[in-house]
């Protein structure tokens, strides 16, 4: 039975009626109506038609009232309209595949998720190739001299060109495409260091390449060479180092710290935090009492300031310092001024880590992990809105096979329910069982106003 709801102002009560203290007679506050969209209007500069702003405000409004659009949320047909439905069985069967499919994608998307996170590589060889050009050096300004001058200085300066460069062998990246990596993103920085007497050469005989820049200032570009010139007409001695660029960074690791990880030289930070913590549960050194504690033996002591006791959180703080940068790769170059160049002379291959091709497509299933779910969505008000029918046609199909099977009994009991009704409905009245037997009654003006109220309701 729904309860009553009344629109607008409550007829007046008649003289003397005392209002019913009744749990079944409380009123529903009407519904609040959805609030007005902002009006969508255009800066006083612009001209814009003034169709295009009522098409604005009209797709503004509809947003505000999705949002107070009861949507319906059961999606599983009740055991009691399943039990009269021969084709509910296969439903509930659907139901089941579906979740044992969302489970399985969501597992699979935390898979990929995870894949991502470690981070999908592949090892491949960087060739990298040093190579150095000479301008103006005596033997190549012999030609320019003029054999009656008495001097013999043409105002030339001797000097040179060292070039570095590399590629990826086994790239069929083509060069303008942004999707090629740079000979220098490999590399965390690039040091050259030349052996010249500074006296005689006071500009510079170390260079430093860095990927990251000091706070404030713009990052260095990303090249395929990097070009160093400087002055001189001897032969020079060059080493270069090349500090290698991992994601996630790795660290070499102090004597003591591998030895606690098992002889292990190289590995990233969360990959040293979580070997420290399956070294303490293999030599159960978590404290009983105090789980977030642990007890240091004689190889934890050399790794935690020889510190006897210490917490997780100190853990990760005195292991930093066994972290070390990786060794660079060192290459040394002779610088030769002999001859004009040596391009295509050096090369040396070392090993790098790249993104494996499967690691974008990866990506690209995460971007668009969701761009069905707005048809997903709808299907499921469908299935919410057919639910909701088959509950009422349940209803009504019980009203029905209730009247069919007893009409008598059922119009009884039908009649005193509606009678309970009109006492709700008149409420502050108090009604006699021998006045509504009489005729009369259901003449009276308050009833016909009573009984058109309930009507209005229930539609």
């Amino acid at each position: 039975m729904s309860q009553y709801v009344r629109p607008g102002v409550p007829p007046p009560l008649p003289p003397g009626s005392i209002p019913r203290s009744s749990s079944r007679s409380h009123r529903k506050q009407p519904p609040l109506p959805p609030k007005q969209a902002p009006q969508v209007t255009a800066p006083h500069h612009a001209q814009v038609p003034a169709q295009h702003v009522q098409a604005a405000q009209a797709q503004a409004q509809a947003q505000m009232d999705k949002r107070y659009i009861r949507r319906p949320v059961e999606k599983n047909i009740p055991s009691k309209i399943e039990a009269l439905i021969p084709d509910a069985k296969l439903y509930r069967e659907l139901r089941d595949v579906e979740q044992n499919m969302d489970a399985t994608i969501s597992r699979k998307r935390l898979d990929i998720e995870d894949t991502l996170a470690k981070g999908a590589k592949e090892r491949k060889k960087l060739r990298i190739f040093i190579s150095n050009t000479v301008i103006d050096q005596p033997w190549q300004t012999v030609d320019r001299l003029d054999e009656n001058a008495f001097d013999f200085d043409i105002g030339t300066i001797p000097s040179w060109l060292l070039r570095i460069e590399g590629k990826l062998l086994d790239d069929n990246t083509p060069i303008d495409s942004p999707h090629r990596r740079k000979f220098t993103s490999f590399f965390q920085s690039i040091a050259i260091e030349l052996d010249r007497p500074k006296d005689l050469y006071p500009d510079g005989n170390i260079v430093v390449w860095n990927q990251q820049t000091k706070p404030g200032l713009q990052p260095q570009p990303m090249t395929d060479s990097i070009d160093i010139k400087r002055k001189g007409d001897t032969d020079v001695n060059a080493r270069i180092s090349f500090y290698l660029a991992t994601s996630p960074e790795r660290f070499k690791l102090s004597p003591p710290l591998s030895n606690v990880l098992g002889g292990l030289k190289e590995q990233t930070r969360q990959e040293v935090v979580m070997g420290l913590w399956q070294y303490i549960k293999f030599r159960n050194l978590q404290d009983p009492d105090e789980k977030r504690t642990i007890n240091c033996d004689d190889a934890l002591r050399q790794v935690f300031n020889n510190q006897d006791r210490i917490s997780f959180a100190q853990m990760i703080e005195h292991a930093g310092p066994h972290l070390l940068p990786l060794d660079p790769i060192v290459i040394d170059y002779t610088i030769r001024l002999d001859k004009e160049s040596t391009q295509a002379e050096f090369a040396y291959d070392i090993d790098v880590e790249v993104d494996s091709p499967q690691r974008q497509n990866l990506q690209n299933v995460l971007t668009n992990w969701h761009t069905n779910q707005d048809e997903i969505h709808a299907l499921d008000d469908q299935i919410g809105v057919v639910i909701q029918e088959l509950l009422t046609s349940k209803l009504r199909r019980d009203f029905f096979t209730q009247m069919a099977h007893d009409p008598a009994r059922f119009i009884n009991r039908w009649i005193g329910s509606q009678s309970r009704d009109l006492e709700i409905v008149l409420g502050d009245r108090d009604l006699q069982s021998e006045e509504v037997r009489r005729a009369g009654f259901y003449g009276a003006e308050d009833l016909t106003e009573s009984i058109f109220l309930l009507l209005n309701s229930r539609k």
